[in-house]
């Protein structure tokens, strides 16, 4: 039997995970619950694009030297820019942008 592949995982900078628990303790915790489930699948899907060497979602946009994909959350009110880093299987949230 083989071991089952590594699974993508997303990794949120301090000050974006600081949005997303405020989100939850404002009273939206039910947004907060779907924002953790999207960017849970989103990581997933970026480490199948990457695998099959197809273009991950989100706009591109390169500052010093990274590549960022942003994402707007379809009707939602979020924003978020994520890098992709392949050789560790995870995706990294930068910004997290909520309009309460």
């Amino acid at each position: 039997m083989t071991a089952p592949l590594p699974s993508w995982k997303a990794v949120m900078e301090p000050r974006a995970a600081e949005v997303l628990h405020t989100m939850g303790a404002s009273g939206f915790k039910q947004l907060h619950d779907e924002m953790v489930l999207f960017i849970r699948s989103l990581a997933l899907e970026v480490g199948d694009a990457v695998q099959a060497g197809k273009t991950p979602p989100g706009l591109p946009m390169t500052i010093d030297g990274v590549v960022w994909y942003s994402i707007p959350v379809f009707n939602e009110r979020v924003l978020f820019s994520y890098s992709i880093f392949p050789d560790q299987q995870h995706i990294r949230i930068c910004d997290f942008i909520w309009i309460e």
